[in-house]
């Protein structure tokens, strides 16, 4: 299998199993509603480590696969990554909370100061809401770019070291192709040819933690 083969397929699912982790809780939301103050989600913990497979690899054999989701949940490496995505959409979320407040707090104002406030000062208020909501809004922008661009890192990152990983051991075993069998790519194979455990070995030895080069 060519690299490029290889990197178009480890780059499509890594998109959808480090974001999964990071955004759990806020799919299909980009800004979340000014008037809503949201507390911090408790993270999803870290898909646990891939069991060695029983069977042996079969004698002969010229494909194997590589569950690609399975290499980023239970590698340290690919952990570690979507654990640092996790954090910084916590602390994301723990930074916009107080933006969303005030903008609560001062809509409570507003509709309290009805019949009270002279119109000037209503009118004042409002405007100061519509700033502090473009303010929260400008905030949770900026923390979904710094979010995707963590992301787009990490992917690069996993990317740079995974491939060596799978082309070395595709050398070792003289096989022909290492396919993906994740997003139904594969309908049906021998469980036997999985070498999903074997990298995710491999990548643990080489890169126990997110730091290592």
């Amino acid at each position: 299998m060519t690299r490029s083969t290889i990197a178009a397929a480890v780059m499509l699912l890594a998109v959808g199993s480090f974001l999964a982790h990071a955004h759990a809780q806020t799919t299909g939301q980009t800004t979340p509603p000014p008037a809503t103050t949201q507390k911090p989600t408790t993270p999803a913990p870290p898909l646990p480590a891939v069991a060695a497979p029983t069977l042996p690899f079969p004698e002969g054999a010229t494909i194997a696969y590589v569950q690609l989701q399975g290499v980023i949940g239970g590698s340290k490496f690919g952990r570690c990554g979507s654990q640092l995505l996790i954090d910084l959409r916590a602390k994301n979320q723990a930074a916009l909370a107080p933006k969303q407040k005030e903008v609560q707090d001062l809509q409570a104002k507003i509709q309290s100061s009805q019949g009270v406030l002279s119109p000037a000062a209503l009118t004042q208020m409002q405007r100061d809401l519509q700033r502090l909501q473009l303010e929260g809004q400008a905030l949770a922008q900026q923390q979904q770019t710094d979010e995707e661009n963590r992301n787009q890192d990490m992917l690069n990152d996993f990317q740079s070291k995974v491939l060596p990983v799978m082309e070395a051991l595709r050398k070792e075993k003289s096989l022909t192709f290492i396919l993906s069998a994740d997003a139904n790519a594969i309908l049906a194979a021998n469980a036997a040819l999985d070498l999903t455990a074997e990298v995710v070995k491999r990548m643990d030895t080489a890169y126990p933690d997110c730091k290592k080069d």
